[in-house]
């Protein structure tokens, strides 16, 4: 595995530790992981990723969680959440989609696959309609 690839990984990985506990710090993190710090800030500057960044998402992810379902007035559905997620990144994996349909409906995908948001839709537009047997 190159580091690229290894640090693409680890980086998925945190994202996904700071979903379950936002206050979770990288460096901590980096060691339990044997992954070398100062060469994981570097491919993190080179792509663009920021911890920060990163816990900001998460804190707004689940500020507009909390005013989704504590409102009474606003129809919506829950996070789904999958199990046997591996950790490792997929290649054709989208993140932060938000979705508005025709009929107003808003949709914001988190984490997932090009072919499961276009099942999704098809499900949802009616063209994919489930196996009744």
């Amino acid at each position: 595995m190159q580091s690229d690839d290894r640090y693409e990984s680890t980086w998925h990985l945190f994202l996904n530790e700071l979903e379950r506990n936002p206050k979770a710090r990288l460096a901590p993190f980096l060691v339990s992981h044997h992954v070398y710090q100062r060469g994981f800030q570097r491919w993190m500057s080179r792509h663009g990723y920021s911890v920060g960044e990163a816990k900001g998402r998460v804190l707004q992810l689940r500020i507009d969680k909390q005013a989704t379902v504590g409102s009474a007035d606003v129809p919506g559905f829950l996070p789904v959440e999958l199990g046997g997620d591996t950790g490792r990144p997929q290649p054709d994996l989208l993140t932060g989609v938000s979705l508005t349909l025709p009929d107003g409906t808003v949709v914001s995908i988190r984490r997932g696959s090009a072919g499961a948001v276009v099942s999704f839709l098809k499900l949802y537009s009616g063209e994919g309609q489930p196996c009744s047997d």
